[in-house]
Order: C-alpha cells, then sequence, then structure tokens
C-alpha cells in the first residue's frame, strides 16, 4: 500500500497486489469496504481528513485498487467525514517504465513520449510485482487516450 498527498490536500492510496474482500459484484460492499478502508487508513496515517470528499475508486482484478480522495469541502462538524465512492470499473491499467530492458518478453509494449507502457492483463502476478517497483500505474482514460500515437513494441 501506498498513500500520496497533493498540495490540494487530495490524496491517492494505492492497494496494490491487495485482495478487495468484498463481493465485487455488489455496487454497496465495494462502496462499504473502501469507506471502512478510507477510515482506518486516516487513523493509521493520519492523514486528517474532514469534511467532504469525492472518492474515485478504479479497481482491478489484477491489480488491486486504487482510490483518489478529493477534497470537496473542509468544513465539518464534529470533524466528520463525509465520502461520495464512485467505483469505476473496465478501466484498462497500463505499467509505465523507463527503461526497456526490465520489460518481459513476447509482450506487446507501446513506446511514447520517451516512456514505455504494458498493459497489465498482458502480464502474470510475478510480472505486475516486479514492475510496480520499477514504473508507475497508469489507470485514467484521459491518460490511456494518445496511447494510439505511440509505437508499437513486441519485446
Amino acid at each position: 500500500m501506498k498513500v500520496l498527498k497533493d498540495e490540494d490536500e487530495n490524496f491517492i492510496i494505492y492497494l496494490t497486489m491487495m485482495k478487495i474482500k468484498c463481493d465485487m459484484d455488489h455496487k454497496e460492499d465495494i462502496i462499504r469496504f473502501i469507506k471502512d478502508s478510507i477510515l482506518k487508513i486516516n487513523k493509521v496515517y493520519r492523514l486528517n481528513l474532514k469534511g467532504f470528499y469525492k472518492v474515485r475508486v478504479y479497481i482491478h482484478s489484477k491489480v488491486g485498487a486504487i482510490i483518489e480522495i478529493i477534497n470537496i469541502d473542509d468544513i465539518s462538524i464534529n470533524n466528520a467525514i463525509d465520502l461520495r465512492v464512485l467505483v469505476y470499473f473496465d478501466q484498462d491499467f497500463y505499467i509505465e517504465v523507463d527503461d526497456f530492458d526490465f520489460l518481459p518478453i513476447h509482450k506487446k509494449i507501446i513506446y511514447l513520449n520517451e516512456k514505455y507502457y504494458i498493459n497489465v492483463d498482458n502480464l502474470t502476478k510475478n510480472e505486475i510485482i516486479r514492475l510496480l517497483d520499477l514504473g508507475t500505474i497508469i489507470y485514467k482514460t484521459e491518460n490511456i487516450e494518445n496511447f494510439h500515437l505511440g509505437k508499437v513494441i513486441i519485446n
């Protein structure tokens, strides 16, 4: 797990390679699991969350979940937290790396803007674990839209 904070008091939580312990067919179960996880992380990591937040959850069966916590309003009564959770399925997840030599062989790779991208659907669990240490997860559609402009390489 990794927790990142930006200058706007927003957070990104990477629950990578963790089993999501809820029924993935029931959105209410996912939302309850995410809210409980955020409250535990808030307490353990002392994120000092209070007020109203929009929470975007990107779930991938091989990678885990990425949670974006976006501060809408920090006014709260009694330090209460109000989380509006949106769950995104069917997102493509890619791993971005700088060095071609670390990528697995016989896989489709996209080269764009001096970076290499590989779709996690084409990787084994061990390959994902190794590449997560070397690279960054790309999971938002707007970051992936320009991949058609890149050069396709088969390693």
